[in-house]
């Protein structure tokens, strides 16, 4: 049982100190404190401890408000003050940056901040087991596949939390022994709406399906109810998934945003939106109001989703193309398209790399980058040979987009700027927006 001094935090919210030259990685741990630890495992570079006390306590240590904190793995710095925990994030940003490219000159704006510290999800993507004959409904433990059962998460919205609150022991209650599905749960909007998707490569009846369908409808106000099977959504239940009366949805107002008139933006179920709409709104107004687009202009949105950042940019320029592999992504930005009445919008099903090879023949000058954590290697090289005048590259990965950015500085492109965006407060994860120019 030794004791460290905490020195840092590693990206992904851990605690860091030395035992004997030896970097060792402390969970739930905070720079400036001493710490008794276990070691967990020790590997070449590197050992893994874990906290039994504290012998010294940072002052900027909260307690923290979750009761699931350190059991669940969905959070990792409730135990950091919130002012605290954005600008740890901001110094590790700079900090990794200027290490990946070697160059302390990229300007980096102060962060995004969320307004809401909690609260602030009104999606959720559950996962269940089967342990002891007893459902559990929860997230996995951290950097493992064991599910924490919990009725209410601090990160989602009143909505979100009413269902949760009692589906493990609805569920608990029907006849499904065995049958583990990942579960989606999503609320939003005022009214609010929202609903449910059961995702799970095992099969079950339609009967079992019709029961789930009717003893879910009956005890929760859901708007819809899915099965997804092999990748492929089944709409079955009690009625057929509507569009038009079933999909939440969010605004994007005018008075708070500059645009021209209110968007308003439906969600379909399993399409990605951003969790945070409060912050989301934000940046749409920040990207608005920088004067980065000519109004004669084509630019691409790759991985452009439901429209999110499509269509409110389309009041700046001639013509949006969007790209989106999931089919029905695509049919939710055109939905939404036709209902805010946008006409210069073009909305397409392809990967992206492959999309830029069938766009060769328009001249398009900007691109708009939202890729997946992976990041967007491969389709940068398939930016080769157009005239592109400016890329805006969206990120939830830092560690990608810098290796990234080095791959597009080698091929002539410079950072103007970069702006870190807190959407999930209480974890490590930072999002970014960085705008590149041809030099």
């Amino acid at each position: 049982m030794p004791d460290i001094r905490i020195t840092d935090l590693s990206w992904g919210g851990q605690g860091l100190g030395r035992l004997e030259g030896k970097v060792v990685f402390v969970p739930f741990s905070l720079p400036g404190e001493v710490a008794e630890i276990d070691l967990v495992y020790s590997k070449k570079n590197y050992s893994q401890g874990k906290l039994r006390r504290l012998l010294e306590v940072s002052p900027d240590r909260i307690e923290p408000p979750c009761v699931f904190y350190q059991k669940c793995g969905g959070c990792q710095l409730q135990h950091m003050a919130p002012d605290k925990q954005i600008r740890e994030k901001e110094r590790l940003f700079r900090q990794s940056l200027e290490h990946s490219l070697k160059d302390k000159e990229i300007l980096i704006k102060p962060a995004l901040i969320s307004p809401l510290a909690l609260g602030y999800r009104h999606r959720l993507q559950l996962k269940s087991s089967w342990k002891n004959n007893r459902f559990n409904l929860g997230f996995f433990r951290a950097e493992t596949h064991d599910v924490v059962s919990i009725d209410h998460c601090l990160l989602a919205n009143r909505e979100v939390n009413a269902v949760l609150e009692t589906l493990q022991e609805k569920i608990q209650s029907l006849p499904l022994q065995e049958w583990t599905p990942a579960i989606d749960l999503q609320f939003l909007g005022n009214p609010a709406k929202g609903g449910l998707v059961f995702t799970s490569n095992r099969r079950i009846s339609k009967d079992q399906k019709k029961r789930i369908t009717r003893e879910l409808l009956a005890d929760y106000p859901l708007n819809y109810l899915l099965f997804q099977e092999s990748q492929q959504l089944d709409f079955r239940g009690q009625h057929t998934f509507s569009p038009e009366k079933d999909s939440p949805e969010f605004t994007l107002p005018a008075a708070e945003t500059g645009l021209p008139k209110d968007l308003i933006l439906s969600c379909f179920p399993l399409v990605f939106s951003q969790i945070n709409l409060a912050l989301n709104q934000q940046l749409i107004k920040e990207l608005y109001h920088l004067n980065l687009f000519d109004s004669q202009e084509t630019i691409l949105d790759l991985y452009c989703g439901l429209g999110n950042f499509s269509l409110p940019l389309s009041f700046l320029v001639r013509d949006v193309i969007g790209l989106e592999v999931f089919p029905l992504a695509v049919a939710n930005a055109r939905w939404n398209q036709k209902h805010n009445r946008i006409a210069n919008c073009t909305f397409g099903s392809a990967k992206a790399h492959e999309g830029i090879q069938q766009l060769r023949n328009r001249k398009i000058t900007q691109v708009i980058l939202d890729p997946p954590r992976t990041g967007a290697r491969e389709v940068i090289s398939s930016l080769d040979g157009w005239p592109l005048r400016g890329i805006l590259y969206i990120s939830c990965n830092p560690m990608t987009l810098f290796r990234d950015l080095i791959h597009l500085r080698e091929k002539g492109w410079k950072v103007e700027w970069i702006q870190p965006i807190d959407f999930f407060p209480q974890t490590y994860h930072l999002e970014s927006v960085t705008c590149l120019r041809k030099k």
